[in-house]
C-alpha cells in the first residue's frame, strides 16, 4: 500500500487569516531568505449563522444539525473501516528503489518513526463520505488544524479532495486514536467531529487543471462546530502556525512528520532533517508512511501538540512513491495567497477554461505583445501593476493586478485589425498625473501616445508623436522607466535598434521626444539579440530603475544605472542556453508584496503563462503558473 503518483483531485473552498503577520513569497535559486509579512485583515471572517439559534449549543440550528449528522454517520466502526483515498485507486504495489523483496530499514538521522497512541491534538483524520455509489464510500486522508482568527481552519493535500465535491461529505476528527473508547478514556474522537462547511474548501485552480500543478498540492477547509458547539481551536487549542519556506531553505533541521497510515489509524510520528528536491519540494526520510498519510503536516518546533507548519504530505508524485520517503509542495506565496483568499471570503478561483480571469492556454498562444503599467483605477490607488496584452487579431486587453500575484478579469480596450500593426508597446507616466500612458510604435514607424489609459477612458485620448517614417520602423524594443531623467516619473525611454544602437530619451511627454543620448553606437553585434526589455526594481530602495533584458540565447540580465554607467553594473540572473531562450514574451511589474517592480511575467510555447515573484539582482524567482499549457 503506497501513495501513488497519479492520484489527483479537485474541490473548492474555505476561509481564515493570519492574526498578525506571516511570511510569504518564494525566492528562487539563491535569493535572500528574509520573510515578508502577510497583511492582516481588519476583522476576522466569522462562521455564518443559520436561521434561529440552537438553545443547547449557542450555534445556528443548521450548524447543530450538521454536527449531529456527522456524529451519527461517523461511528467508531465506520472511521476504523474507512480506507485511504490513495488506496481506493491503487492498481499495484510500487517496488522500493532497491527492487523486489522486503524493503530494508533505513537509518534515520534523528528520531525513527513511532506510533503515538494518545493522539496529537492538532492532527487528525480527514473523512470523506462518497454519496455517488462508490464501492468504497468511506475514505480518509490526514489533515491538521491551522491557526486563524476564524478558529476553524484545516489544511490537507489537494489530491485528497477527489472527484465532484457535490457527491461528497467531509469531516475532520482531530486527535483521533484507534480503540481508545474504554472506561476512563476520552474516546476515539476526544475533541469531537467537525463537519466541513459546504462550499468552504479552497484549492488553487491551477491544481484543478487537467494536468494538476504539483507545486500546489494543498487545500484549506473551514469546519463547523462540533456537537458541543465548540469551534475547532476552542476544542484543540491554537492550531499550527502557517510558515513560509523560501526556495533557499527547503533543507531544514528537525522537521516532524505526522500522518495516519491505512490499516492502523494511530498517528505515526517521525523527526528528521529535510532536503531540497528539484528546487521546489521538501523531501524527508521517515519509515512507514504508507497510504493514508497524505495531507499530514510537516512541523517545526513541535511541542507534542502543535508547531510551525512548513508543509503537508503531497506535491511530488502526490507525496511520494515509497513509504520511506515523503514530500511536500513548497510553502511559498501561493499557499499564503490561497489562505488570504479564504480569509477575505473571496470565492475560490474558477475552473481553468470556464471563466478563469487569465483564460486558457489556447487563448494565450495568440498573445503577441505584453507590457505592464498602472492603468486600472484601483491599481493606481494601490500602486499595483496591470498587464496589457496585444493579441493576433488586433484586440488589446487589460488584466488588472489584484496585489496578490494574481489578476482580475480582462477588460477589452479595443478590438480592431489595425492594432495588428502595433509592433512595440511600452507604458510610462509621460503626462505626469500618476496614472500610466501607453506608447506604441507601429509597423509604419508611427509613434503614438495614448494618455491616461484606464477601464473608462480606454484609448480615447491620443497624441501622434511621430508620423509614418523609415527611422522608427527599425526600433526593435522600447522600455519606459526612471533611467536618469532627473525626476521621479517613469518618463525616460530606452530604445534598441536593429543595427545594435541603443538610445535613451529623457523626460518624454505629450510634446514629443527630448534629449536623445546614445548609449551604444552602431553597428553593435550584441544588442540585436535583446528580445525583451523592461524597467524593473530588483534592488531595495528608490531612485533610478534597473533594466531587465532577456536575450535570444536564454541569458537573462539586470543592469543598474544604465544612464550613469552605461550598462556597467551587470547582474546575470540566468546564464546563456537557459530555458529562457524558449520564452516568447517577458515583462516586469509590481503584482504583489512590496510595491517594487520586481515580478516577472513570461509567456512560453503552448500558451503557458508564468509569474516569477520578488526577483532580485541576484536571483530569478521560481515560477508560479498562471495559465497551464
Amino acid at each position: 500500500m503506497r501513495r501513488i503518483p497519479w492520484m489527483r483531485a479537485t474541490a473548492v473552498a474555505l476561509c481564515a487569516l493570519l492574526a498578525a503577520t506571516a511570511p510569504a513569497a518564494a525566492l528562487s535559486h539563491a535569493g535572500p531568505s528574509s520573510p515578508r509579512p502577510v497583511p492582516a485583515i481588519a476583522s476576522p471572517v466569522t462562521v455564518q449563522s443559520g436561521k434561529g439559534r440552537d438553545h443547547v449549543h449557542g450555534m445556528s440550528q443548521e450548524q447543530a444539525e450538521k454536527a449531529r449528522e456527522a456524529q451519527r454517520y461517523w461511528t467508531p466502526e465506520r472511521i476504523r473501516a474507512a480506507v485511504p483515498v490513495d488506496a481506493s485507486r491503487e492498481k499495484a504495489d510500487t517496488p522500493s528503489p532497491a527492487g523486489p523483496g522486503p524493503r530494508q530499514k533505513r537509518s534515520l538521522a534523528n528520531e525513527p518513526s513511532r506510533q503515538v497512541p494518545e493522539g496529537i491534538a492538532t492532527v487528525g483524520v480527514f473523512l470523506i463520505r462518497a454519496t455517488d455509489g462508490s464501492a468504497t464510500a468511506d475514505q480518509f486522508c490526514t489533515a491538521s488544524a491551522v491557526a486563524s482568527p476564524t478558529e476553524s481552519l484545516v489544511i490537507t493535500a489537494a489530491h485528497c479532495l477527489k472527484g465532484d465535491r457535490r457527491h461528497h461529505d467531509f469531516a475532520f476528527v482531530p486527535g483521533y486514536r484507534t480503540g481508545a473508547s474504554t472506561s476512563g478514556q476520552a474516546g476515539e474522537a476526544p475533541y469531537g467531529i467537525f463537519p466541513v462547511q459546504e462550499d468552504k474548501i479552497w484549492v488553487d485552480s491551477r491544481y484543478r487543471a487537467s494536468t494538476p500543478d504539483d507545486d500546489l498540492d494543498f487545500a484549506f477547509l473551514n469546519v463547523g462546530p462540533n456537537t458541543r458547539g465548540q469551534l475547532l481551536e476552542d476544542a484543540v487549542g491554537r492550531g499550527n502556525e502557517l510558515t513560509s519556506v523560501p526556495t533557499a531553505k527547503l533543507a531544514r533541521k528537525a522537521v516532524t512528520l505526522v500522518g495516519y497510515p491505512g490499516g492502523q489509524k494511530t498517528p505515526l510520528q517521525c523527526t528528521n532533517d529535510t532536503t531540497a528536491f528539484q528546487g521546489r519540494f521538501m523531501e524527508i526520510k521517515c519509515d512507514g508512511f504508507r497510504t493514508g498519510v497524505s495531507g499530514g503536516p510537516f512541523l517545526e518546533n513541535f511541542d507534542g501538540r502543535r508547531g510551525d507548519l512548513v508543509g503537508v504530505i503531497g506535491g511530488y508524485k502526490t507525496g511520494g512513491l515509497f513509504d520511506h520517503t515523503s514530500y511536500t509542495s513548497q510553502f511559498d506565496e501561493d499557499v499564503f495567497r490561497l489562505y488570504r483568499q479564504a480569509a477575505a471570503g473571496k470565492p475560490s478561483d474558477p475552473d481553468p477554461g470556464t471563466g478563469t480571469s487569465m483564460g486558457t492556454a489556447g487563448t494565450w498562444t495568440h498573445a503577441r505583445v505584453m507590457t505592464t503599467g498602472r492603468f486600472h483605477t484601483s491599481s493606481v490607488r494601490n500602486n499595483v501593476s496591470d498587464l496589457i496584452v496585444r493579441w493576433s487579431d488586433g484586440e488589446l486587453s487589460l488584466y488588472p493586478g489584484d496585489g496578490a500575484y494574481g489578476f482580475g478579469k480582462d477588460i477589452q480596450l479595443v478590438k480592431d485589425k489595425a492594432w495588428q500593426q502595433a509592433a512595440v508597446i511600452t507604458a510610462g507616466d509621460f503626462t505626469g498625473d500618476a496614472s500610466d500612458d501607453l506608447l506604441v510604435r507601429w509597423t509604419d514607424g508611427r509613434l503614438t501616445l495614448f494618455k491616461d489609459v484606464n477601464e473608462t477612458n480606454k484609448l480615447t485620448d491620443k497624441v501622434e508623436l511621430k508620423a509614418p517614417n523609415d527611422t522608427w520602423t527599425h526600433a526593435s524594443t522600447m522600455a519606459a522607466g526612471r533611467f536618469g531623467g532627473g525626476n521621479t516619473r517613469s518618463d525616460d525611454l530606452m530604445v534598441t535598434w536593429t543595427d545594435g544602437e541603443v538610445t535613451l530619451y529623457t523626460n518624454v511627454d505629450a510634446k514629443g521626444l527630448h534629449a536623445e543620448r546614445q548609449l551604444v553606437k552602431p553597428p553593435d553585434s550584441t544588442w540585436p539579440h535583446a528580445r525583451d526589455v523592461s524597467a524593473a526594481d530588483f534592488r531595495p530602495g528608490t531612485g533610478d530603475q534597473d533594466l531587465f533584458v532577456r536575450w535570444s540565447d536564454g541569458e537573462v540580465t539586470a543592469y543598474e544605472n544604465i544612464a550613469a554607467e552605461v550598462f556597467g553594473r551587470e547582474h546575470r540572473l540566468m546564464p546563456a542556453k537557459s530555458p529562457w531562450r524558449d520564452a516568447l514574451l517577458a515583462t516586469a511589474g509590481s503584482f504583489g508584496g512590496p510595491t517594487r517592480q520586481n515580478d516577472l511575467v513570461a509567456l512560453w510555447p503552448g500558451g503557458k503563462l508564468t509569474l516569477h515573484p520578488d526577483t532580485t539582482s541576484n536571483s530569478l524567482a521560481a515560477e508560479h503558473v498562471l495559465v497551464s499549457p
